[in-house]
């Protein structure tokens, strides 16, 4: 309570009345998750915005408001948002609660698994900023350009996959991730697709045992490819290795749950596992 007492004597030091609901159109809005900034710039919309969280590489020239785990308060009430939208599964719950005891009225967006939730979550959002046509025509381009590539493949042999996020320590993903989309709609199986926690941590026995035909490894920016690749490259029991079909792809062709990012993500996973295709 002492700290949203002191943003409210902040709000009324700067001579800034708190915004509470409405459901007015948006015309000052802070993005708190790239995602969802990647989105508007993609609606058009991108004048709408104020204020984004850092490593949006689209909205370069807007005010930063702190990073997903960091947030800006002061920064926030001082941009005088007329709209807050917030990433369920980027965004803290208490960050949020701080910012409605605010008066700002913020909007909750969910994490879509499937590529059917991310374009749900991507027409709500136009419907929101009265993008509700440009959001549909992207949702059906994109939909139309997975199917053609679905098409391309379907007489293609699936591929056992071994999808990997971290070496240190060995982290991958689960079946209830838009990630593993990529390798359901590309006809392959993920290794580890059952296991309940949606980002577990495994063990090098365990991928041996499991013997993936291809490993795709998510690429840490700050690692060369040699050194991603380096717990992999003497062991030659493994398929994907014996193969030479150990890959290093680029984080953001396949972090960005938008649907015209999963059309480029999902490109690159074809072209990856079914070279020729494209």
């Amino acid at each position: 309570m002492k700290r949203i007492y002191c943003f409210l004597i902040i709000f009324f030091a700067l001579g800034i009345a708190p915004v509470f609901s409405s459901e007015k159109p948006p015309q000052r809005i802070i993005s708190l998750a790239p995602s969802l900034t990647r989105e508007i710039y993609d609606l058009e919309a991108g004048n709408l915005l104020v204020g984004v969280t850092a490593y949006c590489p689209d909205a370069k020239s807007k005010e930063i408001v702190g990073t997903l785990s960091d947030l800006n308060i002061e920064k926030i009430i001082a941009l005088k948002p007329d709209m807050v939208l917030a990433h369920k599964g980027c965004n803290k719950k208490k960050d949020i609660d701080t910012l409605r005891s605010l008066g700002f009225r913020v909007k909750i967006f969910e994490e879509g698994s499937s590529f059917e939730e991310i374009c749900a979550v991507f027409l709500k959002l136009g419907k929101l900023l009265g993008k509700e046509q440009k959001a549909k025509t992207i949702v059906d381009h994109t939909s139309g350009q997975i199917a053609m590539l679905r098409d391309k493949i379907k007489h293609k042999q699936g591929k056992r996959i071994f999808w990997q996020i971290s070496d240190k320590p060995l982290v991958t993903i689960n079946d209830k991730t838009f990630a593993s989309e990529f390798i359901r709609l590309s006809g392959s199986t993920n290794i580890f697709g059952e296991l309940k926690a949606r980002y577990p941590r495994v063990n090098i026995e365990e991928v041996i045992a499991k013997n993936p035909g291809v490993i795709i490894i998510v690429s840490d920016m700050g690692k060369t490819n040699a050194s991603q690749n380096s717990i992999w490259k003497n062991m030659s029991t493994i398929d994907a290795v014996k193969n030479n079909r150990v890959y290093i792809i680029d984080p953001d062709k396949i972090c960005q749950p938008t649907p015209l990012m999963f059309l480029e993500g999902y490109k690159t996973v074809i072209s990856l596992l079914y070279p020729g295709v494209l």
